[in-house]
């Protein structure tokens, strides 16, 4: 073989190494990478059961709630606190969660009766909460007209079809109940801004609801009348007894309400529905749920409502 011919072969031998190198390169790394996204999906879904066990938990600790007590919901109660339950001796796991009770915020599908009649007390509870943040009150007509089944607009501040349609990104109003809070941000004159500013006291539950005095916060409690002051609110809820008042009675005798014109019809000292907030750490997966429960009167327990990720 002559010394061009040698060179030829050992130039072809030295291209297939080459080639044989990059192929076992690029199937090894397709394989590290396919292991790193099969550990991610396992990771992933052992999470999501891990949030599903805390929902079980909250599930059973409300139904024993409601069957040892007197149904009287209140913030010193087991449901209310955070839980941590402590590491797990097999897993790289962290889990923290907590509930928080929805009737403690103004329920936006109170706006409407189911019979179609607008319902005043809820709409004056939803226009104070307007002033207070310095928002555009006319955002409490655009939403019940969201919600009621009809497409004429209230006067003079009401939305309908007419409004929406003409938007660069045209849509219909929804004329039903809201599904979720986050709703509203498709309403007339909520922005970014005002929907950050009402999300942490409004909700958006499948049927009417009342006020829980005894989980409302300040903020919402500012809302049950005319000419509340924060102060004043603030004192409302820090003047509530440790296991809550027995009965809307004996939080109407509070000073701060004497001579105010407060529905009793609208409160309640016991709630159904609550929000589980769920954190999940396990390795280098985080999953983060939202689930709305519904406890009924006869000690049982349903989930609503389940997404991943917090709205904020």
């Amino acid at each position: 073989m002559s010394r061009l011919q040698r060179g030829a072969a050992l130039i072809t031998a030295l291209l297939v190494v080459a080639l044989a190198t990059m192929l076992a390169t690029q199937l090894a790394a397709r394989a590290y990478f396919d292991n790193a996204r099969y550990s991610t999906l396992l990771e992933r879904e052992q999470a999501l059961q891990f949030a599903l066990a805390a929902e079980a938990w909250a599930s059973e600790v409300l139904i024993a709630n409601r069957e040892d007590g007197d149904g009287i919901d209140h913030l010193n109660e087991l449901w209310a606190q955070p839980i941590v339950p402590p590491p797990f001796d097999d897993l790289p796991v962290q889990l923290r969660f907590q509930m928080e009770d929805l009737q403690g915020r103004i329920n936006l599908n109170n706006l409407v009766r189911p019979d179609g009649r607008d319902d005043e007390p809820a709409m004056a509870n939803l226009l104070r909460l307007l002033q207070i943040l310095e928002l555009d009150p006319s955002i409490m007509p655009a939403a019940a007209d969201w919600i009621d089944d009809n497409i004429e607009p209230r006067f003079p501040d009401g939305a309908e079809d007419d409004y929406y349609s003409r938007l660069d990104n045209p849509y219909r109003t929804a004329n039903q109940r809201m599904a979720s809070p986050t709703e509203l941000r498709l309403v007339r004159g909520v922005d970014d801004e005002a929907y950050r500013l009402l999300q942490p006291y409004i909700t958006a539950l499948p049927e009417a609801t009342t006020i829980n005095v005894n989980t409302a916060p300040p903020m919402v409690l500012r809302t049950l009348a005319d000419g509340i002051s924060e102060r004043e609110a603030e004192a409302l809820a820090e003047a509530r007894p440790a296991d809550g008042y027995p009965s809307v009675t004996d939080f109407l005798q509070d000073p701060a309400l004497a001579g105010r014109d407060v529905d009793p019809q609208t409160l309640s000292v016991g709630s159904n529905y609550f929000l589980l907030r769920t954190v999940v750490e396990l390795g280098r997966t985080e999953v983060r749920t939202e689930t709305v429960l519904y406890r009924a009167d006869a000690g049982t327990s349903r989930v609503i409502l389940r997404r991943q990720g917090f709205i904020e």
